[in-house]
């Protein structure tokens, strides 16, 4: 079991859903997907699948955005480096400029609007 949560927040908030509607989505209830969004419940393959199949994207894509989040690549440049570490903070740097500066998660987000081309990041200022 992986701890999956924030990349539902980031997908949620991606698509303007409510908890409720993220919920129904997967098929759980509301209290069962907050658990989840919080990482307080751990999300299994299988339901990331379901994530995978119900919004389009491949289940690869999801795992590559789960990666490129903030807290996760915070956790890669603080520890040991080598190649791959160093391959993946190029990665999120190049998806990081798919987003305008300063928003939280830019790296997954950009992984996400990458895989769905009619979607767009603005900020409050610009939206």
């Amino acid at each position: 079991m992986l701890e999956f949560g924030a990349l539902l927040r980031v997908y949620r908030a991606l698509r303007q859903l409510s908890q409720e509607e993220m919920a129904e989505l997967l098929g759980v209830s509301q209290p069962v997907y907050s658990r989840m969004e919080a990482g307080k419940k751990s999300i299994s393959l299988r339901v990331l699948q379901r994530v995978a199949d119900r919004s389009g994207y491949r289940i690869e894509t999801l795992v590559l955005a789960h990666l490129l989040l903030d807290e996760n690549l915070e956790a890669i440049e603080n520890g040991a480096r080598d190649g791959a570490a160093d391959a993946l903070l190029a990665i999120a740097a190049e998806y990081r400029r798919r987003c305008p500066p300063g928003i939280k998660d830019s790296a997954a987000l950009g992984v996400l609007i990458g895989a769905t081309p009619h979607l767009k990041v603005t900020t409050d200022e610009s939206a």
